[in-house]
């Protein structure tokens, strides 16, 4: 029973921002692109790259369609210009990202293009905080002076404290869970 009431605490890590060379935003919901404005604006990066996600089965059925919705990089994109980070400032990455893991082999590609970048700061929910920072550390080993850290967005919207009564964040629960089971597992990227 303690491991389930806590199951939320064990996930969220609440870790205060550093400033980097680079905030990079993980796809996932618009609460990342918020808090990316809010660390430009605190001087905490000069730059923002924005992560370009696969497009979800769905919403390749309303292309198909001609139906129009906006994709997850234009909405973080447009949320940034519209909290005043310049349009210059902002670049996309990745090329229809599926994982946690591809965005992070993503960024390594560009960092080949970008001998610049000596710093990283991931921005992310507060659940995905430890995992996401884990596999970029992983995937990005061979750049031994990189620093790497991660923070979490106070925008998600995740519930720590009686997490199984928000749909949402016990989803969020179950699924990252199950996340970090398969990264210890399965350790061959």
């Amino acid at each position: 029973m303690f491991c389930f009431v806590y199951a939320a605490s064990l996930l969220v890590v609440e870790t205060p921002p550093r400033q980097a060379d680079v905030g990079i935003v993980l796809a996932g919901d618009f609460s990342r692109a918020l808090y990316a404005a809010d660390l430009y604006h605190h001087g905490f990066v000069p730059r923002v790259w924005l992560s370009r996600p696969e497009r979800e089965r769905i919403l390749r059925q309303l292309d198909a369609l001609g139906v129009p919705y906006p994709r997850q990089e234009e909405v973080s994109r447009a949320v940034l210009l519209q909290k005043e980070v310049p349009s210059d400032h902002i670049e996309l990455f990745g090329n229809g990202v599926v994982s946690t893991i591809e965005e992070a082999r993503a960024v390594a590609e560009l960092l080949g293009q970008r001998p610049d970048i000596h710093s990283l700061l991931l921005v992310t929910s507060r659940f995905h905080v430890r995992r996401s920072e884990a596999i970029f550390r992983r995937i990005l080993k061979d750049h031994s002076q990189l620093e790497i850290h991660a923070v979490g967005s106070p925008y998600d919207g995740f519930v720590v404290d009686r997490w199984w009564k928000d749909r949402d964040s016990a989803r969020q629960v179950v699924l990252e869970t199950a996340k970090w089971l398969l990264f210890w597992i399965y350790t061959e990227f």
